[in-house]
Order: C-alpha cells, then structure tokens, then sequence
C-alpha cells in the first residue's frame, strides 16, 4: 500500500460507518452474565394489562438458554408458568443438560423474590435456509383475507383492558375472527391474522416463540374477553422465517372446566410452515357459549336416545 492509499484509506472522511439498529424486542429479552445465571428485567412494554404476555417470556428464557447450549436457534421449546410473573427484575437460572454436535438441551428457570416462576426446557440447534420438507400434510398455507383487509390490533380492548404489547407487534386480524369486537362472537375456538414487528426487526427463529402467541386468545370468540393465563406452553421452530408479514392460524378443540387448547402454526411469505405450538390456558365465561350449550344439549339427547 502506497503512502497515498494509507492516508485516503485513514482519512475519516472516506470511512463508511454502517448504521446498527438495536430492536424492541431485543431490548426487551436482553438478559446479563451475573454469577452462574443471567439477570433480566421483565419489561412492561410487554404485557395484556398487568401481565407480560407468555410467548414474550418464552423468549426472554430462551435467550438464556442459547447462551449457554453454544446453539443459535431454539428447536424446541416447553415451559411450565407456575406463578404469574411480575414486571421489573428477575434471574435466571440455567443449567445445561446435555451438549451435543446438532442438538444442546437446558433447563431455565425464570426466579423472581427468591421464587420460580416459569420453568422451561430448551432444545437448541441450527436451522438451515435451504431445508426443505420431505412431507407435508398440507402442501399450502390457510387462507386469509389480504393485509388490506384486515382489522389491525388495538392497544386498548373493550372495556378498557390495555395491551401494551401492540405498541410493539403490528397484528391484523381475519375480518372471520373479530365478532368478540362487535358483541358477535363467532362460537369458536379460532383466532386469524397476519404479525409482524412494529419496527421492521426481521423474524428469526427466537421471534417465532414472541409470534405463536401474539394474537388475541382463540377463548375471545366464544365471548370470553378477559386475560386468559397459560399454565403450559410448547414450540417448535420449524425454519429459518423469510421477512415479511407472518400468518398465524390459532384454533383451539375444547374448552371444559375452565380451560381450553390452543394450536398454532405460523406461516412466512415463502409459503412455508416456520413455526407451530399448543398450549393450554385458563378461560372463565360467565355463562356456557351458546355453541357449547347447544353442543351439550346435543350430547344429553344422544346419551337419552341411546339408554
């Protein structure tokens, strides 16, 4: 290099400086070495009311965990709540269980005021691009009405409930799925829509586990608009998202007892399935769905005609 190429090269004028953006969502599951664990703040821009949202907290535990295991992407992921989790500060308590070349496993325990409040199992390893399925039982995506078409989520709820987390998930929900918002329920366990972040952060394989929970609960179109709390909760990251707008298709079997089940799957641009995930969470109607009341009724004139 010449004497002339080394100053035009120092010069800071010919330097290029790239802009680094930092996310929402990264802030928001930025965890910190402290010890043998992580410290982590439970961030309130995350919440439905009071309570930061389960897919969210999933994917603050789970950063940890990745940390750990050495692997990038979680595979699999199955957390427990065992008492709700409160905002602001909280440890985290990670222990690797096995470390192997294609698949790592830990445990994270997510410990507020000396308590347990989430306890997760993480099984992480790398997704690549060009993996492609070699079966499908479905060969294409549900379909849903176009973005344009679509109802976008509101950061305040029918009698005020606020969900602060829709400040930082840009939600558009299939015009089928939003009877609850008219008093117009449409009888089922079912929630549609398209997600994506409110700031363009690009999906990625951690952010499935923020997006598999990110529409309002499939329990709002039986009439049930209140927090519904998830006592378990399991996903698999199936591939590496394309960016873009991310379908999600929630429907849910049984509500009884004051629980039902929700199962999602997550769809990128592509076409392809990235993400799917069950979990069971608490509803409490004031009175049967008409669905299910006529659902009973049904079964009781079965049980009836057949004694």
């Amino acid at each position: 290099m010449t004497e002339e190429q080394s100053a035009d090269t120092e010069d800071p004028a010919n330097l290029v400086v790239e802009e680094v953006r930092i996310f929402d969502f990264d802030v928001a599951t930025a965890v910190v070495p402290a010890g043998d664990g992580f410290t982590a703040s439970v961030d309130p821009g995350w919440t439905i009311g009071s309570r930061p949202n389960g897919g969210y907290l999933l994917a603050l535990a789970t950063r940890a965990a990745l940390a750990v295991t050495g692997q990038p992407h979680p595979l699999a992921v199955s957390a427990h709540f065992v008492a709700p989790p409160s905002l602001g500060p909280a440890d985290l308590e990670v222990h690797l269980l096995r470390s192997g070349r294609s698949v790592a496993n830990a445990r994270v325990t997510l410990v507020q005021e000396g308590q347990p409040r989430l306890e997760e199992l993480v099984s992480a390893g790398r997704l690549e691009r060009e993996d492609r399925p070699d079966w499908m039982a479905d060969a294409e995506p549900p379909e849903l009405a176009p973005v344009e078409e679509c109802v976008r989520g509101q950061t305040e709820l029918p009698g005020g409930l606020r969900v602060a987390i829709l400040e930082h998930l840009d939600i558009r929900l299939d015009p089928s799925t939003v009877g609850w918002l008219k008093g117009d329920p449409a009888g089922k366990l079912e929630m549609l829509g398209w997600v994506r972040f409110s700031d363009n952060r690009p999906p990625d394989p951690l952010a499935m586990l923020q997006v598999v929970d990110a529409l309002p609960p499939a329990s709002f179109e039986l009439g049930i608009t209140r927090w519904a709390p998830t006592v378990e909760m399991s996903v698999y990251v199936r591939t590496l998202p394309a960016d873009g707008w991310l379908r999600c298709i929630v429907r849910g079997k049984l509500l009884q007892g004051g629980w039902f089940d929700e199962e999602a799957e997550v769809w990128d641009e592509h076409g392809r399935l990235v993400a799917q995930s069950r979990q069971l969470a608490g509803a409490r109607p004031d009175r049967p769905p008409q669905s299910a009341d006529r659902n009973s009724q049904k079964a009781d004139q079965g049980r009836q005609a057949s004694g």
